[in-house]
């Protein structure tokens, strides 16, 4: 019989991410979480005083490790196409990996309360500042095509969040395959010269 090692916050932690991706914040109630974390139901509030504390534990955590990769790719002295490839790299990595916890931050912002509402926006916020900084940095470059850097901004993240919805890990394709796919499709949409895209697209195998 395998040990689970996990402390008994990283269970409880772990079973709310199960039941409100399977059932909905509203759905899941804090007993069943417990339940599924194998402890006592008054034991839980020790840990997370309440549900809306888990949810926002979930929101945040996930929420800042994306913005920390990307913030971290903007920062390195590459050229525009890499550090877009990065982007979107990271953007479906993150995605199709922690899948459950990505799903809950994008369907249950409306169960978020006060103050903590505000707090995952402007997380939000700050993400698609990043991505549109790289496109605007790309089209004062020249290396971009002259576009309304919101709604690129707009089109890359929903594309990219999208994956998560289809991607099987047993699938036909690889999750390296479908990024370099994407990078492709942006890419030919947006970039004024192609060759990095091209020789991206020589390392794609289907």
């Amino acid at each position: 019989m395998l040990t689970d090692n996990r402390s008994v916050r990283d269970k409880i932690l772990a079973a709310a991410v199960q039941l409100f991706a399977e059932y909905g914040y509203h759905a899941a109630t804090m007993r069943d979480i417990a339940q599924m974390a194998g402890i006592q139901a008054a034991s839980i509030y020790y840990h997370y005083p309440s549900k809306q504390a888990l949810l926002i534990e979930i929101m945040e955590s996930h929420m800042r490790q994306l913005n920390a990769n990307l913030e971290r790719i903007v920062s390195m002295p590459h050229e525009v196409e890499q550090s877009l490839y990065d982007a979107i790299s990271n953007h479906i990595l993150l995605h199709t990996i922690y899948k459950s916890e990505f799903f809950i931050i994008d369907t249950e912002i409306r169960a978020l309360e006060g103050e903590n509402r505000g707090k995952i926006l402007v997380l939000r916020d700050d993400y698609e500042k990043l991505i549109q900084g790289l496109l605007r940095e790309g089209m004062e470059k020249g290396v971009l095509r002259q576009t309304d850097v919101k709604i690129s901004s707009y089109a890359i993240i929903a594309m990219c969040t999208e994956v998560a919805q289809w991607f099987r890990p047993v699938g036909r394709l690889s999750v390296q395959q479908v990024i370099e796919m994407y990078f492709q499709i942006v890419t030919d949409g947006l970039l004024v010269v192609n060759d990095f895209a091209e020789n991206q697209e020589e390392s794609v195998h289907i």
